[in-house]
């Protein structure tokens, strides 16, 4: 039966769902609404008052596409992720709040601005808006990401394929992955908004602070310290998720761990990175028997370097020492 009423209303069930299940559903309907009528009146013509009957008991058009969603993840994170994402939220949120004040305060000790103080207080404001913005985004996305596309970050499957019981050297402790988090929002922040804060004071007339850095080159290298940190916070999530050193945190750590190697060497290697006035005043500050100082002072990037590469390694073999079945599987499955 064709009426321009159940053709609406097909319509309207169908005008979301995928193209190549539209046709097949319009007709299923079609079909079901047909026997409903020939049910409700026999042989005698459906008014359309019938037909109204007939689709006020199928159901709204929302319900009748919500029937047929195949979908069943209608929300935007969902379990098992969400009670982990809210406590993720909250650290990143505390960590975000506590560096930009950090920041606050060190810029005034060593760089007050050229403003009045309410000036400074909006200023500082804005940017703990906007850092809680970016925040909130991040977090929100990665977890909306885990959950759609099914990225299974537990080892648990079925009483079949139940793990051991970890022991007390394989055991993740909370507060280290949150301490992580921490450090690296922290980072992060410090670096965007005062890199001066890695710097000198000359005690001369003028009382001096140099920087170590060049503050134009870094903050122009602003999307690789936030790709650097946002892989770091990934690799320390899933330590956290997880609770234990296993097959995923350690891939997820040596992969996160090469690529932040990879950024280290292209952020520090820039010859451009060091402020040259800081090399000047180093070469007169630190002479005689200070030349391990002053070794160290001019060649600051390098040993900065070989910091973040140690840290990063020592990361990469702890969670392989510590996994010693996933290393097994790993070699046999390359």
């Amino acid at each position: 039966m064709t009426n321009d009423l159940i053709e609406r209303y097909i319509y309207a069930v169908t005008k979301r769902m995928p193209t190549k299940i539209r046709n097949d559903v319009s007709n299923e309907l079609r079909s079901l609404i047909d026997d409903m009528l020939t049910e409700r009146c026999g042989d005698i013509l459906a008014t359309e008052k019938d037909i109204k009957v007939v689709l006020t008991e199928l159901g709204s058009p929302q319900e009748i596409t919500e029937i047929y969603n195949t979908d069943n993840k209608n929300c935007l994170i969902g379990y098992p992720y969400y009670s982990t994402y809210k406590s993720i939220l909250k650290i990143v949120c505390i960590s975000t709040i506590f560096g930009i004040c950090l920041s606050a305060i060190i810029i005034q000790i060593i760089l007050p601005p050229p403003m009045l103080w309410y000036e400074s207080i909006l200023e500082w404001f804005t940017k703990i808006i906007s850092g809680l913005i970016f925040a909130f985004s991040f977090v929100t996305l990665l977890f909306a990401f885990f959950y759609h596309k099914d990225i299974k970050i537990n080892d648990v499957v079925s009483l079949d394929n139940l793990p051991p019981a970890p022991n007390k050297n394989q055991t993740i402790a909370k507060w280290q992955p949150i301490a992580g988090i921490g450090l690296i929002i922290i980072f992060l922040i410090v670096f965007l908004l005062v890199p001066q804060f890695f710097g000198i004071f000359l005690r001369t007339t003028t009382n001096e602070f140099i920087s170590i850095f060049n503050i134009e080159v870094i903050r122009n290298s602003w999307s690789m310290l936030i790709l650097f940190s946002a892989l770091g916070i990934i690799r320390e999530i899933i330590k956290l998720i997880e609770g234990r050193y296993n097959k995923s945190v350690m891939l997820t750590s040596i992969v996160v761990d090469i690529i932040s190697i990879a950024l280290a060497f292209l952020w520090l290697l820039n010859k451009k990175i060091i402020n040259p006035k800081f090399i000047d005043n180093v070469n007169i500050l630190f002479i005689g028997e200070e030349q391990f100082i002053l070794m160290m002072l001019s060649n600051f990037q390098y040993f900065f370097l070989g910091t973040i590469v140690f840290a990063l390694l020592l990361d990469s073999a702890t969670a392989i020492i510590k996994v010693p079945q996933a290393c097994h599987h790993l070699s046999r499955t390359l």
